[in-house]
C-alpha cells in the first residue's frame, strides 16, 4: 500500500515537470527578446567558471583533502564579492532610499515614519530594516560601505549555510562541495551584495531555519527534546527572518505540510511539532513588535499595516501592468482618504470585478506570464538594482558625497557586459533542476520534497500579490539545491530517502 508521502511526492513531481518547462523556456525565450551581446566580458566569465568547474571536478576526483577544496572555494568566493564591491559604488534607490533617509531620520529623535499612514506604518516589514540601518549609520563613518561589506559577509554565511543544508538533503559530500561551488559564483548571490535590501539580511536567517528544521527531520528518533529543541529554533530563526522580509507565512504553510505528509510520528506529535515551530515563529514577532510601540517608536504591531494587504493583491491583478506595480492602483490607498476598512472594501471590489469580468483565457495567459516573468531573470533584477541611479541625478550627489567621491565608480555596466553569461548560467541550473525530475527512479529522497513545497508556496503569493523580480530573490538559492538532483550519488540512494 503506498504512503501519503508518497502519493503527495509523485503529485508535486508530475506538477513541476510541467511548471519547471515554463521557467526554462520563458528564460530561454529572455535570450531571444533580450538579444545581449557576447561580449569579451561574458567570454571571462565563462572560461573562468569552467575552470573552476574543472578544478573541482579534478580534486573531488583525486581526493583532496575535503577541507582543502572547501576552503579555496571559500576564498575565490570571497575574492569574486570583493572585487564586485570594489567594482561599483551603488546607491539606494526606492524603498532602500526611504528607508535609509527614515534611518537619518530616526537618529535625529523623529519616529514620524512609524506612525499614522506614513510608508513605514504602511508597509511595516521596513521597519526593522531601517532601525538596522540607523544603528550602522550610528557607528559608521561611511554607512553605505558598512552595508555592502557587511551584506558580502551575510553572502559568505549562506554559502556555508547552504553547503551544511545539502549535507542534510544528500548525505553525499561531493554534491555538498558541489553545492557550495555553485552558491560561490551564482549571480544573484553576488549582485545583490551591492544592494540595499532586507533581503541580503534575511536569506542567511531563513537558511538556518530550514538547516534546523532538516536537522530536525533526520533526527530518526520519535520526537525527543533534541528534535524539539531543533523545531523551536526552526521556528524562531523563521520569526527573525519575517522581521526582515515578510516571507514567513509561506515557510511556515510548507513546514505544517511536511510535517504533517512526510514525519513519521503519530498525529499527536505531529500536532505538537507543528505547535513548536508556530509559537517560535510567532514569539520574536510578538516580542519585538510590543517592545517598539511601548517605547513609543511604532504604533501597531509589525504584522500588521495602515495599507490592507488587498491592496498588493490589487496590483497584483492589473493585467495591464503585468501584475506589478501601477500608478492606479496604488493611488486607491490616497483615494479613499487612507481610510483602512474603506481602502479594503474598495480594493477587494475592483479585485472581484476584474476576476469576474476577465475572460477567462485572458485571465489564463496573464497568470502563466505572470508565472514565468516571476523566476525567468536569472540576476533576479540584481544588476538594476546595483546599477540604477549612478546614471541619473537622483539623490547621486548626496551619496556620491557620502562617499567622498564626485562621480560614481562603476567599473563594468553587468547588466550590459555580464548578461548573456548570467542568463546561459541561470538556464543550466534550471536545466539540471528539471532533470533531477526524471531522475531517481529507485530511491526517493523525501527531503527535497520540502524545496519543491517552497518553491510552490513562494510561487503561489507572487501570483497572488505584487510581482517584482527581487521578490524571489530569497528563494533563488532553490535552484541549486535541486540542481544537484540531476546526478546520482550512491549514499544518497542509499541513506537519502525511502525505496518505493
Amino acid at each position: 500500500m503506498k504512503s501519503i508521502n508518497y502519493g503527495f511526492s509523485k503529485f508535486l513531481n508530475y506538477s513541476l515537470k510541467v511548471l519547471f518547462l515554463f521557467i526554462v523556456f520563458g528564460s530561454i525565450r529572455y535570450i531571444r527578446i533580450v538579444e545581449p551581446d557576447f561580449t569579451l566580458f561574458s567570454t571571462w566569465l565563462f572560461i573562468i567558471s569552467l575552470i573552476l568547474i574543472w578544478g573541482t571536478f579534478y580534486a573531488l576526483r583525486n581526493n583532496f583533502k575535503t577541507e582543502l577544496i572547501i576552503i579555496i572555494i571559500l576564498i575565490i568566493a570571497l575574492i569574486i564579492r570583493m572585487i564586485w564591491f570594489y567594482s561599483i559604488d551603488s546607491i539606494p534607490i526606492g524603498d532602500f532610499n526611504r528607508m535609509f533617509i527614515c534611518a537619518g531620520d530616526f537618529l535625529g529623535g523623529d519616529s514620524y515614519m512609524f506612525k499614522g499612514t506614513a510608508y513605514m506604518a504602511r508597509f511595516p516589514h521596513m521597519s526593522i530594516t531601517v532601525l538596522y540601518f540607523s544603528l550602522i549609520r550610528s557607528l559608521f563613518t561611511n554607512p553605505l560601505v558598512a552595508i555592502r561589506f557587511i551584506n558580502i559577509i551575510f553572502s559568505m554565511i549562506n554559502i556555508i549555510l547552504l553547503f551544511f543544508i545539502a549535507k542534510e538533503v544528500f548525505n553525499d559530500k561531493n554534491k555538498s562541495i558541489w553545492v557550495l561551488l555553485i552558491s560561490a559564483i551564482y549571480p544573484p548571490m553576488i549582485l545583490y551584495n551591492n544592494v540595499y535590501c532586507s533581503e541580503n539580511i534575511a536569506i542567511p536567517l531563513l537558511l538556518l531555519s530550514i538547516l534546523m528544521f532538516l536537522k530536525a527531520f533526520n533526527n530518526k528518533n520519535k520526537i525527543n527534546k533534541s528534535k524539539f529543541i531543533l523545531l523551536l529554533l526552526s521556528g524562531l530563526f523563521l520569526g527573525l527572518t519575517q522581521l526582515f522580509r515578510p516571507i514567513g507565512y509561506v515557510m511556515i504553510i510548507a513546514y505544517i505540510m511536511y510535517i504533517f505528509i512526510y514525519f513519521k510520528e503519530n498525529i499527536k506529535s505531529k500536532i505538537i511539532m507543528n505547535a513548536s515551530v508556530i509559537l517560535a515563529f510567532i514569539f520574536p514577532l510578538v516580542i519585538i513588535s510590543y517592545t517598539l510601540m511601548a517605547l513609543n517608536i511604532t504604533e501597531n504591531p509589525l504584522w500588521r499595516g495602515t495599507e490592507p494587504p488587498s491592496i498588493s493583491m490589487l496590483k497584483g491583478t492589473n493585467i495591464e501592468a503585468g501584475g506589478r506595480w501601477n500608478e492606479e492602483d496604488a493611488e486607491v490607498f490616497d483615494k479613499y482618504d487612507r481610510d483602512y476598512e474603506k481602502v479594503d472594501k474598495a480594493a477587494k471590489e475592483i479585485i472581484k470585478k476584474r476576476l469576474t469580468e476577465t475572460p477567462p483565457k485572458e485571465l489564463l495567459k496573464f497568470y502563466t506570464l505572470k508565472y514565468i516573468n516571476q523566476w525567468y531573470a536569472g540576476d533576479f533584477s540584481g544588476a538594476y538594482w546595483s546599477e540604477i541611479g549612478l546614471d541619473e541625478a537622483y539623490n547621486k550627489d548626496e551619496y556620491l558625497n557620502m562617499l567622498g567621491k564626485n562621480e560614481g565608480r562603476m567599473l563594468i555596466r553587468v547588466s550590459k557586459e555580464g548578461e548573456l553569461y548570467i542568463q546561459i548560467f541561470f538556464i543550466g541550473v534550471l536545466v539540471l533542476s528539471y532533470i533531477g525530475l526524471y531522475r531517481n527512479k529507485k530511491c526517493k529522497n523525501y527531503r527535497i520534497d520540502l524545496f519543491y513545497i517552497i518553491f510552490c508556496g513562494i510561487s503561489i503569493q507572487c501570483l497572488i500579490t505584487e510581482s517584482q523580480d527581487r521578490y524571489t530573490y530569497p528563494f533563488s538559492w532553490l535552484f541549486i539545491i535541486l540542481a544537484m538532483t540531476a546526478f546520482s550519488g550512491s549514499r544518497l540512494e542509499s541513506n537519502g530517502g525511502e525505496y518505493e
